[in-house]
């Protein structure tokens, strides 16, 4: 545990400070732009969501799990990896540039969508790269490096971006120049450090390894298509049935409930796979499924107290950092990031069909999941608007973890925290209730005064009537204190 500490530390420093530029670059991009540019840039990012996926062929996901066999495999893997998602991921750029020309007006909708849809075609390969040397080097553990780069990357998109649009142009083809600009310089400096360490050579690509990879990875691009349309699908809903000013307001909140799992519940989770798949290889599956089981009841409970911290602050976060334009689309929050922290477990049910190599299983249930999600915002977005893709997120976020825990079960024994979860439940609603009766009419204090009342009264309640997660909490306090009274001696 004190190595999952370790990393997770890392992951969520550098998540943190990524999530920091993300909310400088909020108010920025949506004071600066348009609603309608807002929305537009939210549209051409989620048309490359898929691009990408496909681009990658799911080896990224290979890598981490292929990585752990060692030997030979490990040793022709970089290559192997490197290479060939380099070429799948140009003649995906290539054939979405043949393609987008041909798309007909009507499917387009908004104008000047079809030409910044062929401006960022080339950021289909530079992520494919991307993400082969990034996951190459989460394979081998290296969470310090991976942090400083995110944040290096971030924060030089960032810049690039501010001057932009204060220099050049104040519309979405503005940011997408800068972020291309961006990632360019970024690859070509990770590409620099991984050569470095791992030579590229084609004699050590190996086709066999590649044609195992590429079985395994398959499937993930199923999953990572659905799980786009699962994450996405409702703005694609919101666009045809409302129109593109409803897709920035929903976004804005949106976008806000993401920023914050990515530098909480996922950096844990990011901490977590290397390590439960090292523990499988060396240990087995017993020690694998205690490994897991001390994790999840702890990770179930952080999840919903960092839902229940957004759902009280949303409203005035999003006055702070978006404006008051964007305020009406906070009644979506409690729904979006409540579905967000079950999606967050979904990571533990599955850890079973991961090691076993069963991608084809997790596409299935993510893809049940992704129609689900579709069939509910056509159903509830024309009677509830975007409360309605709100709700739908969150019902299908249920689905998905519910299909992932049964399936999963039958590979590793996790028992589901059922008593964590309902008292995370009755905490989140009894802490955001109590939290809306104090209100000073100034949203900096309210921040801080609701986040007390939710950190006290949340912990409270959960420590209170969950033994199991007080002991796992008390753990973790001693590991925490340990390591802190051996920082003097040791140096």
């Amino acid at each position: 545990m004190s190595s999952l500490l370790r990393h997770a530390s890392a992951y969520a420093i550098g998540t943190a400070l990524v999530t920091l530029a993300s909310l400088v670059s909020f108010p920025i991009l949506t004071r600066l732009l348009s609603v309608a540019d807002y929305g537009l840039m939210n549209t051409v990012a989620l048309a490359l969501m898929p691009l990408v996926a496909v681009g990658k062929l799911g080896m990224q996901r290979a890598t981490v799990r292929f990585y752990q066999e060692g030997g030979e495999v490990a040793e022709r893997l970089p290559s192997t990896q490197i290479l060939g998602m380099a070429v799948v991921g140009a003649l995906t750029m290539l054939a979405w540039m043949l393609a987008v020309p041909l798309l007909p007006e009507r499917s387009l909708g908004t104008p000047g969508l079809r030409y910044l849809l062929l401006l960022t075609a080339c950021l289909v390969l530079v992520r494919v790269l991307d993400s082969a040397f990034t996951n190459l080097f989460y394979a081998e553990n290296r969470s310090k490096f991976l942090s400083v780069y995110g944040v290096v990357k971030r924060y030089l998109a960032l810049a690039l971006t501010i001057a932009t649009l204060l220099v050049f142009a104040r519309n979405a083809e503005g940011v997408f120049a800068a972020t291309i600009a961006a990632e360019v310089v970024s690859l070509v400096w990770i590409g620099w450090v991984v050569i470095e360490d791992n030579p590229i050579r084609p004699a050590l690509f190996s086709r066999d390894l590649f044609m195992r990879m590429v079985a395994y990875g398959v499937p993930m691009v199923g999953v990572e298509l659905a799980g786009s349309l699962l994450a996405f699908g409702d703005r694609y809903v919101i666009e045809q049935l409302l129109g593109v000013e409803s897709v920035g307001v929903y976004s804005a909140s949106y976008n806000l409930c993401q920023y914050i799992k990515d530098s909480t519940m996922v950096a844990l989770s990011l901490a977590v796979t290397p390590m439960y798949m090292r523990v499988w290889e060396q240990e087995g599956r017993a020690a694998t499924e205690q490994f897991l089981g001390r994790f999840a009841r702890s990770y179930l409970a952080f999840s919903f107290l960092v839902a229940a911290l957004v759902t009280v602050n949303a409203a005035d976060l999003v006055t702070i950092l978006a404006s008051e334009r964007y305020v009406e689309g906070t009644i979506i929050v409690p729904w979006v990031i409540g579905g967000m922290a079950l999606d967050s477990y979904v990571a533990v049910a599955a850890a079973g069909l991961f090691l076993k190599k069963r991608t084809g299983a997790i596409f299935i249930y993510v893809a049940v999941a992704a129609a689900v999600n579709i069939a509910l915002n056509y159903l509830l977005v024309p009677r509830f608007g975007i409360s309605g893709a709100a709700i739908a997120t969150l019902l299908s976020y249920a689905v998905l973890l519910a299909i992932a825990l049964f399936v999963g079960r039958s590979e590793l024994s996790i028992p589901f925290p059922t008593k964590t979860l309902i008292v995370a439940g009755i905490a989140f609603g009894a802490s955001c209730w109590v939290s809306t009766l104090v209100a000073t009419g100034s949203p900096w204090l309210d921040i801080v005064l609701h986040s007390v009342i939710v950190a006290a009264l949340y912990g409270g309640i959960t420590l209170t009537f969950d033994a199991r997660l007080r002991d796992s909490v008390r753990e973790l306090a001693r590991m925490v204190h340990d390591r802190l009274r051996s920082r003097p001696r040791s140096a």
